[in-house]
């Protein structure tokens, strides 16, 4: 059973859920106790939208779920069945040994429900408390209005508005000024791995051995004194060709250039050049910036400002401005790499395919708008945005940022064929390179990010830890494992990774634990050997299924008995209904009707 989530999993907790409402179904008959499923599945969405850690439990956890989630998001009918559901979760978590090492004692929850209640009731009775999904369904279940009936849903919000309906305005009015006082936009703070940093030795020389630093540092030793550009701002054709010469550059395109922009490879690199603050223009005369001159010779330093400009020199490649807008999707190149970075950072450096960046990137347009507006482009425009993006990736492999390779494999073609929504889908993959991830690693440390230290996670429990490193490179993330386990006695270690191993599902996070326990000496070892073998003997032999106790009820049935029902209004299932909840894109989104209150 899963109970660690990552940011924008919305499917996988969903599936989660759902079995977990089952177990816990099943779990109550056996032991006759009656409570309302749907209040708990309303408990763990608040837990799923606190922090995604179903099984950590505090008594704070208990009084921000009773004193304000509950009163704003969930229609509760009966009052008096809220307590009883929190008191039947933690004994079912409990019992199972699903609670977390850094959760509350069982008995100390229990105590923090009870003491909880009040607040409860006194929020569930005050309306102003309420948002404004459940003030509506509150009031169609007041008056009899069917929230599966649009007609009539929408008949009922004009005669409220028209002030024929009896609502409590004063209420209405807290909760909209509390709505427009509420942030359009979540703040972008992803969820990073601790991943090590390349040593200064390896630094250097990577820096050394860069192609584009070396060209780079030619063009301005070849500027000197100045190069005098034509009335358009351009290099003159002959100091054009001298360049390609002196680089040794643009060789199938030298006989046929009338002017430098038929020298694609100079052009980038004059660019390039610029947006660094190598070179500049001057009265019309190309010069190079003298203060830049110290930098030619300190090769981390060079290399890092070369880096840092990649995004602004997308800005000027000029192909994508086809409507006046700085690109395809109104989202400049300097706005666009800084979430490629992010996504190539949280592999630990492994590789990802670049259809999940243009992804990314229309998915961060449509949030910007309010509505999805990527698919108006049309093929051409698209195309020119995929060019850009390739030429910039281009110059970071030349910088040496990057690895660059392409994915020939049909079943992840096809998978990139339903992320991009084209039949044409790049199979390129992108890695960084050990500069390329120390230089990000800079980069979004100074924009404020935080990114963890290796050995960092040492004090989570292990599960969390195997879910923040299963999608990163696996020598990442199985040192981030043996640093969690060499941080505890390994008695201490074995036994919290034996009793994860006994309930985790997860291939990925399995194989993470059984690494864990490899560091921990022989008895780790001979628990990892045991669950390996359990695990063989359960995909050769599969053992028949035998039912113990009541006979549960078939699976359609129990998600109809369980899963709570909910509208756009908020509206109840026949006594109760928990906070909505939607699966989108995987990616990192707060959904609103899933955010913590307070």
């Amino acid at each position: 059973m899963r109970l660690v989530f990552t940011p924008g999993d919305d499917q996988g907790y969903a599936e989660a859920r759902s079995r977990l409402l089952e177990q816990f179904s099943l779990w109550a008959r056996r032991r006759r106790v009656e409570v309302d499923t749907t209040l708990v599945a309303a408990v763990l969405d608040y837990k799923y939208a606190r922090d995604r850690r179903l099984g950590r439990w505090t008594r704070s956890h208990i009084a921000d779920a009773l004193g304000m989630w509950f009163p704003r998001k969930v229609t509760v009918l009966e009052p008096d069945d809220v307590a009883p559901a929190f008191h039947a979760l933690i004994d079912f978590l409990d019992e199972h040994d699903w609670f977390d090492p850094q959760s509350h004692p069982a008995d100390a929850l229990h105590r923090q429900v009870l003491d909880s209640t009040p607040a409860l009731h006194d929020g569930l009775a005050d309306e102003r408390n309420y948002d404004l999904g459940k003030f509506w369904g509150v009031q169609l279940h007041r008056h009899g209005v069917d929230p599966a009936d649009p007609a009539a849903v929408q008949r009922f919000l004009d005669r409220a508005g028209a002030g024929e309906t009896d609502v409590d305005r004063h209420a209405l009015a807290e909760i909209m000024r509390r709505e427009a006082q509420r942030p359009t936009r979540t703040e972008w703070n992803p969820e990073l791995p601790p991943v090590p940093m390349p040593g200064a030795a390896a630094l250097v020389e990577a820096a050394e051995r860069s192609e584009a630093l070396e060209l780079l540092r030619k063009l301005t030793l070849w500027v000197r004194a100045g190069r005098r550009l034509a009335s358009d701002g351009r290099l003159d054709r002959t100091d054009a060709l001298d360049l390609a010469a002196h680089l040794q550059l643009d060789h199938i395109y030298r006989e046929t250039a009338r002017t430098s922009d038929d020298l694609p490879e100079v052009s980038l690199l004059l660019r390039w050049a610029r947006s660094a603050r190598l070179v500049r223009v001057v009265r019309g005369r190309l010069l190079p910036v003298k203060s830049a001159g110290p930098l030619l010779n300190r090769p981390i330093e060079l290399w890092r400002r070369v880096f840092e400009s990649v995004g602004r020199l997308g800005d000027s490649l000029g192909g994508t401005d086809v409507f006046g807008a700085p690109s395809l999707f109104g989202m400049s190149m300097s706005q666009a790499f800084p979430m490629l970075w992010v996504g190539l950072y949280a592999t630990g450096g492994g590789p990802a395919p670049l259809e999940h960046f243009h992804r990314q990137v229309r998915d961060a347009v449509n949030d910007e708008a309010g509505c999805v507006v990527d698919d108006l482009a049309g093929d051409v425009e698209q195309r020119l945005w995929r060019r850009d993006v390739t030429a910039l990736l281009d110059a970071c492999e030349l910088l040496g940022a990057i690895e660059l390779t392409e994915t020939l494999d049909a079943d992840e073609l096809d998978e990139l064929s339903r992320v991009a929504h084209r039949d044409d889908p790049d199979p390129t993959v992108v890695a960084l390179t050990p500069m390329g991830l120390w230089a990000v690693h800079e980069y979004l440390t100074e924009q404020g990010m935080h990114l963890p230290a290796p050995g960092e996670l040492a004090d989570e429990d292990v599960e969390y830890v195997c879910v923040r490193m299963s999608g990163v490179r696996t020598d990442v993330a199985e040192a981030e494992l043996a640093a969690w386990a060499l941080a505890r006695h390994p008695g201490d270690a074995v036994r919290e990774l034996d009793r994860f191993l006994r309930r985790c599902e997860v291939p990925a996070h399995r194989a993470l634990a059984l690494h864990a326990l490899s560091v921990t000496g022989p008895a780790g070892r001979a628990v990892a050997a045991r669950h390996r073998l359990h695990v063989a003997e359960s995909v050769a032999v599969p053992a028949p299924h035998r039912h113990v106790g009541p006979t549960p009820a078939p699976r359609r049935a129990a998600a109809e008995t369980t899963a709570p029902r909910t509208t756009a209004a908020g509206t109840t299932a026949p006594r109760t209904a928990a906070a909505e909840t939607t699966a989108p894109l995987p990616r990192a989104a707060v959904r609103h009707n899933l955010e913590p209150a307070g």
